[in-house]
């Protein structure tokens, strides 16, 4: 049979080219360190808490993060920093979203 329709299962296929995490920039070490000082997160200690609880690694310098981690360490300083919402009554009463209850 020489269909060409086939072929391409007989041609070698290239390993696809490796993917390299993209090292922090200049701009979004900048950031981190304004989101930390309006947050009023000055303790290193409780700065790198919050980092290593977002990339799940240890780190000993901000420039050891990659630019994929800048995102979700901005959600959390962001996250700390609003007031705590205000709580009356029970776990049931405070719920954001209906349930299925609420729907019927």
């Amino acid at each position: 049979m020489n269909d060409p329709t086939f072929d391409i299962f007989d041609q070698p296929v290239a390993p696809p080219a490796l993917l390299t995490d993209t090292p922090i920039r200049d701009a979004q070490v900048n950031q981190l360190r304004q989101a930390f000082a309006a947050a009023g997160i000055e303790s290193m200690d409780d700065r790198r808490a919050i980092i290593e609880s977002c990339i799940v690694r240890p780190v000993a310098s901000v420039r050891e993060l990659l630019a994929k981690d800048v995102r979700p360490i901005l959600r959390r300083i962001e996250e700390r920093s609003l007031p705590p919402k205000e709580t009356s009554g029970s776990a049931w009463d405070n719920r954001e979203e209906d349930t299925w209850i609420d729907k019927l």
